[in-house]
């Protein structure tokens, strides 16, 4: 596990066991990078996965606090809505395993065009995934990405992180994403892979990430199970 996921573990026991309360303000950068026996960079990484997560909040010029929520928020459901993937998501605390279902090169179809802002000649990846959480399903992923955006993805990036592979090994900074959350009936595929009856309800969300330049870089369909997801929204003041 990378050190900064570590610290962040500490720190997230530590606001599980109370012993950061509600409102505490956390010790200085500095200080904790000397607990840590680390860097003031790596306790940075620590701190901003921690407010991902909704843990914490920094007030500019005084410091990093524990929400009030952050004991609720550090034992609820997986949530979705954030511009993370799966696996920073869930930071090693459940199990995860990556199936899968499909995975070739081939042109794109109108949507994704429009989408992903390409030609019809542009070749783009296209895969689908199951994303197994605790031993249980948890969402079927399809997804479209420009090969040339994004080269080198293989069978072994997919059954690991494809967002850690894009910031490390392509060294790729992500902007923003769109995103459109709409209930849906499960089909077929939802009904083999996501173990869903006719009348489970599916949490669809479909997305469009985008470069720090602007430039869509994926689009993707991810089918969740009802009852293994819940969305949360965090509105920050600029």
């Amino acid at each position: 596990m990378p050190k900064y996921k570590k610290v962040a573990e500490m720190i997230r026991e530590r606001i599980k066991n109370n012993t950061y309360t509600v409102d505490e303000k956390l010790p200085d950068q500095n200080s904790l990078a000397d607990e840590f026996n680390t860097s003031r960079v790596t306790v940075k990484r620590a701190l901003d996965l921690l407010t991902t997560a909704g843990l914490v909040y920094t007030i500019q010029g005084s410091g990093t606090y524990v929400k009030r929520n952050a004991l609720l928020q550090a034992q609820s459901s997986i949530q979705i809505g954030h511009n993370v993937g799966l696996t920073t998501a869930v930071q090693d605390e459940v199990e995860l395993q990556s199936e899968i279902i499909k995975f070739n090169v081939r042109f794109p179809d109108e949507q994704e065009r429009q989408q992903l802002m390409i030609n019809k000649e542009t070749p783009v990846y296209h895969y689908q995934r199951l994303r197994i959480l605790g031993g249980k399903p948890y969402s079927l992923e399809n997804t479209v990405v420009p090969v040339h955006i994004i080269p080198g993805i293989t069978e072994e990036v997919l059954k690991d992180s494809v967002y850690r592979y894009i910031r490390r090994e392509l060294g790729i900074v992500f902007g923003d994403n769109r995103q459109i959350v709409r209930a849906a009936k499960p089909n077929q595929l939802d009904k083999k892979y996501l173990d869903c009856k006719d009348d489970d309800p599916i949490l669809e969300v479909e997305k469009v990430m985008f470069l720090k330049t602007g430039t869509p870089f994926e689009y993707s369909k991810v089918h969740h199970r009802f009852d293994m997801v819940e969305m949360s929204f965090i509105n920050q003041d600029s």
